[in-house]
């Protein structure tokens, strides 16, 4: 699943309603019939490993301590216009893990997924040549630093360097959020078909997962944009679906590999919602990166659980 960062990656403008509709009545029809497993509701074979893999880039994109945010605030510290070349300036850069994103973004653009992956192959397109370029700045700047050249030319390399990669951040940060929204997209829709493949084949505690989940999804997203009144509208039907969550995984039988797993991803939910009521009473921002912290640990543990076939 798709983690989220609050550095900033924009997150899905898209309503429930949205999802649910993208996947069509249960019956089907002669163009998309009905799915009769969970495997058919997320796609054929290669767009669902055209989206994991972008998924994969994704979250590498976004990752706390080596994603394409956290290095253009770190840049941005060095103030390079103003700087001096007596101090001593460490660059930030992670040459290889941005590598390895883009590696993934071109094989998975590389797979046919048909029209379920035409929205992020388009944000794909945009998104890799913003971090081919910023990858290039870095490759050209690192050694640069690291051999402190910089003392030799008052740093005038890095200087006139500075508003090309100014701008490959920021479309790549852009690039990111577009992603994020295809991504999304995506996921929401190929929850929202297995949600009603696993109901009609008995697999009641996965399903009351998934749905927690999607609800999840919408009310951190509200959250990380400060709207509160979405968000309470959004609190009713999320405490819901955690309850339901903890119905169901109290009947699974105690030998289930997935029954602590659910038992920590609606702990995990409760507590995101416990962080936002303390975000609304203090207005801390401290509070609404623990509803984010809390989300992604609940994805931490929905990436363990086994979702049936």
């Amino acid at each position: 699943m798709i983690s989220r960062t609050s550095a900033g990656v924009a997150t899905l403008a898209l309503a429930a309603a949205l999802s649910l509709s993208a996947c069509g009545d249960s019956k089907g029809n002669a163009e998309n019939p009905a799915p009769k497993s969970v495997a058919q509701a997320a796609g054929n074979e290669a767009t669902q490993e055209k989206m994991s893999l972008y998924i994969d880039a994704f979250n590498a994109l976004i990752d706390e301590h080596w994603g394409v945010s956290k290095y253009f605030g770190d840049y941005q510290k060095l103030d390079i216009p103003n700087a001096s070349a007596t101090a001593t300036l460490h660059f930030p850069e992670n040459i290889s893990h941005l590598e390895r994103a883009i590696a993934k973004l071109k094989e998975g653009r590389a797979l046919n997924g048909g029209n379920q992956g035409k929205k992020a192959d388009e944000a794909a397109d945009k998104l890799i040549p913003q971090l081919e370029a910023l990858l290039a700045q870095w490759q050209a700047l690192d050694p640069y630093f690291e051999s402190r050249a910089y003392r030799d030319d008052a740093l005038a390399k890095a200087k006139a360097a500075h508003d090309a990669q100014t701008q490959a951040y920021q479309g790549s940060v852009a690039g990111i959020e577009e992603l994020d929204v295809a991504l999304s997209e995506y996921q929401r829709a190929s929850n929202a078909a297995k949600l009603e493949v696993m109901r009609k084949g008995g697999h009641a505690a996965e399903a009351s997962l998934l749905d927690a989940m999607q609800k999840a999804d919408l009310f951190t997203n509200a959250v990380m944009e400060d709207n509160k009144a979405e968000a309470d509208a959004q609190l009713p039907a999320m405490e819901a679906a955690i309850a339901k969550l903890r119905e169901e995984q109290a009947k699974m039988p105690a030998d289930n590999s997935n029954k602590s797993y659910l038992s920590s991803i609606a702990d995990n939910l409760s507590g995101m919602v416990g962080a936002y009521r303390d975000f609304k009473q203090s207005n801390s921002d401290g509070y609404r990166e623990q509803v984010v912290d809390r989300y992604n640990s609940a994805i931490g543990n929905m990436n363990r659980v086994e979702l049936p076939a």
